[in-house]
């Protein structure tokens, strides 16, 4: 059953995703990250890819709607925090979050971030972990990763590496490797590039702040 909401953005309807969502979702993905973050994107690809692993969290794959327009979508699935001598704890971890770009700063992705938050906390889960903005998630209540102990597989930490309890002490006494779904991992240019010949053909650019060039 659809969700509504008001206040942040105008009237959107909630809802998880369904099969027939499938090839839509991926378009407005690519859309979203189109020429963002490097010439093209790989973010459509890794939600194929998220799809099929066994981290993925379907309930957890929520869309806005405005009537029957998907404009936003937040995608979860299973991380862990790996511990000392065999010890774990199981996380949560949000993204791609995609809002289409004519939509984007009209409060549709903090509904799905806010909405989805509230869910993991209903369901008892511990924390979520992401890569992201700080200026953006720390309005959620994200702050550095590294405060909680936390690094990446390296060993490394940095400001976009950032967690967020769910409830109280909900990490303490928790620190470790952050170990992401293996989706997220050797993600192949080739497969890429293969894999985005199903879509709409799109002009690749480098432009200024790209992160990969």
């Amino acid at each position: 059953m659809a969700r509504q909401t008001q206040g942040e953005a105008n009237r959107l309807d909630i809802r998880p995703e369904t099969p027939a969502d499938h090839m839509a979702v991926e378009a407005l993905t690519r859309e979203a990250f189109w020429n963002v973050y490097r010439p093209g994107c790989v973010e459509h690809y890794l939600l194929h890819r998220l799809r099929g692993s066994l981290g993925y969290l379907p309930h957890m794959h929520l869309l806005a709607l405005e009537g029957e327009a998907i404009v936003g979508s937040i995608v979860y699935s299973r991380s862990r925090v790996q511990g000392a001598e065999g010890t774990g704890w199981d996380t949560l971890t949000f993204g791609p979050l995609s809002v289409l770009p004519g939509r984007q700063r009209q409060g549709i992705g903090s509904a799905l971030v806010r909405h989805t938050l509230a869910l993991a906390l209903a369901a008892g889960e511990r924390a979520v972990i992401i890569l992201g903005s700080p200026a953006y998630y720390g309005r959620f209540g994200f702050g550095p990763a590294a405060q909680y102990g936390l690094t990446l597989p390296d060993g490394s930490s940095f400001d976009a590496f950032m967690a967020l309890p769910l409830y109280p002490g909900a990490l303490a006494g928790v620190h470790g490797i952050y170990r992401e779904d293996a989706a997220f991992e050797g993600i192949d240019d080739a497969a890429v590039e293969a894999y985005d010949r199903g879509f709409v053909p799109k002009e690749k650019l480098k432009l200024p702040g790209q992160l990969f060039q």
